[in-house]
């Protein structure tokens, strides 16, 4: 299997390389970019992609921070049942996000075949 070497920019602003498999850059770019954690992100300007193979890694970038925002607006709502509190503002916000990330991932889809 064909591994790649990956530019990942830290919070503080360092480069480094993560080896990852991947045939191509942007499948290589695509793997890594599912596995940053906050303050990390593709440095991809170093990156020989296309315009469509960036804005894919833009939304799976977006799709990833409405994912942990999914991830504590959940545990705000369980806080506020916890507390006999109404968790009506958390459902709305939580339905506004998973059909956003919906929308997200439909148009990822479509633009990898």
């Amino acid at each position: 299997m064909e591994t790649r070497l990956i530019p990942v920019i830290d919070a503080s602003g360092l480069r480094n390389y993560r080896e990852v498999p991947g045939g191509t850059f942007f499948e290589a770019a695509r793997f890594v970019n599912g596995l940053l954690n906050n303050g990390e992100r593709l440095d991809i300007e170093s990156l020989d992609l296309t315009l469509r193979e960036i804005d894919v890694l833009e939304k799976q970038a977006e799709c990833n921070l409405i994912r942990q925002k999914i991830g504590e607006l959940s545990s705000k709502k369980c806080e506020a049942i916890a507390a006999n509190r109404s968790p009506r503002l958390y459902l709305n916000q939580l339905n506004g996000l998973s059909v956003k990330l919906w929308r997200l991932e439909r148009e990822i889809k479509r633009a990898c075949p």
